[in-house]
């Protein structure tokens, strides 16, 4: 497991002392840092981020019930720590991780660290699959002879659209209009270089029309060699007659 850095907020000395000890004996807890109120807490964090955060909730100027507030959207753990259990319930209303009910005793502090280092773990094993995912895709991008993503300059904005988010793709004067599941989008590019560059389940079904054959629901034949594409986003599509061998082939293989 990798180490662990922990924060340690408390007013009081002896309740810092005593957490600080018991994190001591644990062989995964690299570094203990210590606040003594709400504010250093605070200003402690603009600058680190540790693991696991123990926080009394009653201490002077802000409390550790209002320092949580500020901090919903931390990776770090919180674990209250009070006197009062009136305050557990508000506790988890703030998505703390858990609660230490004083005077806690080892057993207890231990059960508590020992579920959190767990959630650690899983959190950054998460973390390192999602990194290592975007790295594949973006390995596999730079590699594929084919266009696996669009970017869109808009107002000085530029946006990426992955290639399958793509419905279908149409014509329209100088721009490919790409259909998205709730928008259309447009990109400057003819049709025709365009469809050089789609990987294989795009088809060309229409001198103005090009679909991504993962994104049809139904296909139905209109007995004069065209058919009727529906997409998923419901938007039908008629091919024309001259691909209609085209349309054949990729429905005899899917």
């Amino acid at each position: 497991m990798a180490r662990l850095s922990v924060l340690t907020a408390d007013d009081e000395p002896h309740a810092r002392r005593y957490i600080k000890a018991l994190l001591s004996e644990d062989k995964d807890v690299e570094v203990v840092y210590e606040c003594r109120n709400g504010q250093e807490v605070l200003n402690f964090l603009k600058n680190k981020a540790p693991d696991i955060i123990f926080l009394d909730i009653n201490m002077p100027g802000i409390s550790g019930v209002e320092v949580a507030a500020k901090l919903k959207d931390t990776a770090s753990l919180i674990i209250f720590s009070t006197a009062y259990d009136e305050y557990a319930l508000k506790a988890f209303e703030l998505q703390a991780f858990d609660y230490l009910l004083k005077p806690f005793d080892k057993i207890r502090f231990q059960e508590v660290l020992n579920r959190a280092k767990s959630t650690v773990e899983k959190n950054k094993q998460a973390a390192f699959s999602q990194k290592f995912a975007a790295l594949y895709e973006d390995y596999s991008q730079s590699i594929s002879p084919y266009l696996t993503q669009f970017r869109i300059n808009d107002k000085g904005f530029e946006r990426t659209i992955r290639i399958q988010e793509v419905l279908y793709i149409e014509a329209s004067s100088v721009y490919a209009v790409l259909h998205l599941e709730k928008e259309r989008v447009l990109y400057r590019v003819s049709l025709q270089l365009l469809e050089q560059q789609l990987p294989d389940n795009f088809l060309r079904v229409h001198r103005s029309f090009i679909i991504n054959t993962d994104a049809t629901d139904t296909v139905k034949y209109l007995n004069n060699n065209t058919y009727m594409i529906r997409m998923k986003n419901e938007e039908v599509i008629i091919s024309s007659r001259k691909y209609k061998s085209s349309v054949m082939d990729w429905l005899s293989t899917s």
